[in-house]
């Protein structure tokens, strides 16, 4: 976890000048999470049965003040990810990955069918990526502690591409 942090894809995303020092603070607020200090569930994804990055995934409503930026008007989950090794974006792993953990593994442990994202509006790249998910853009939201504005983008388990 601790070289996919420092590698340069994955930094620029996820060094968000919060969690201090970087990465330590970072790891150990997936430890916290580990042992139910924080109701975030992270899972190692595999390509080919190898480690390749992480999935994390949670109720928004149980981060009120994130809840209340979103202003969704519905209760989803959110999610978050990252590719941690460098010769495998680009390829198309995310978007099929995505999918298949938000209809194996997210939606079926809320028990909801909506789900959100938001990458910084200025990840193009995972903008791109959502939308080959079948994510749709709702608007740009603004989050405290969030270095820039958020592209808030939506997907049901209706709207997720067939397996």
């Amino acid at each position: 976890m601790r070289r996919w942090l420092l590698e340069p894809h994955v930094r620029r995303w996820w060094d968000d000048g919060v969690h201090l020092p970087y990465p330590d603070a970072v790891i150990d607020s997936y430890r916290d999470a580990i042992r139910g200090g924080d109701p975030t569930y992270r899972y190692m994804a595999l390509i080919d049965g190898f480690p390749a990055g992480m999935f994390q995934h949670y109720r928004i409503r149980d981060d009120p003040e994130y809840a209340q930026a979103l202003a969704l008007g519905e209760d989803a989950i959110g999610v978050d990810l990252f590719i941690g090794e460098p010769e495998l974006i680009g390829h198309g792993h995310g978007p099929k990955m995505l999918g298949a953990f938000l209809r194996k593994v997210a939606m079926p442990f809320h028990g909801l069918d909506v789900c959100v994202i938001g990458p910084s509006v200025s990840n193009v790249a995972a903008i791109r990526a959502y939308e080959k998910t079948g994510f749709v853009s709702l608007r740009t939201a603004l989050v405290p502690g969030e270095p820039e504005p958020e592209q808030l983008m939506r997907i049901t388990r209706g709207d997720l591409a067939p397996e």
